[in-house]
């Protein structure tokens, strides 16, 4: 199997819903929170409307700062990589693991 290293995807929208503040059993914050994108891109020389809404989470000792600073209708540019997390119904979806988050 051949390794593939390059995982990383920016973003930038407007969250959607209340970032939710967690702490795994292993002392580690987890600020989940949903970032929606909309703008028009140029495909095959002609415009495309674009609609993103995705989950982001962001992990570590920065999260429980960002739950205080981070607002329903706030503007965000967000950098990471993908991941495959599965609900409790064992259902499948992309995740946007946060490794830079910027205020716009």
């Amino acid at each position: 199997m051949v390794e593939l290293s390059f995982n990383q995807l920016e973003l930038s929208g407007v969250l959607t819903k209340p970032p939710q503040l967690t702490k795994s059993p292993a002392g580690i914050y987890h600020l989940r929170f949903v970032v929606e994108h909309r703008s028009e891109q140029v495909e095959a020389n002609l415009p495309r409307r674009s609609y993103v809404r995705l989950q982001v989470v962001l992990s570590g000792q920065d999260a429980p700062q960002w739950s205080k600073e981070l607002n329903v209708g706030q503007a965000v540019t967000v950098r990471g990589f993908l991941n495959r997390e599965e609900d409790k119904n064992g259902i499948g979806k992309l995740v946007l693991h946060a490794q830079q988050l910027v205020l716009i």
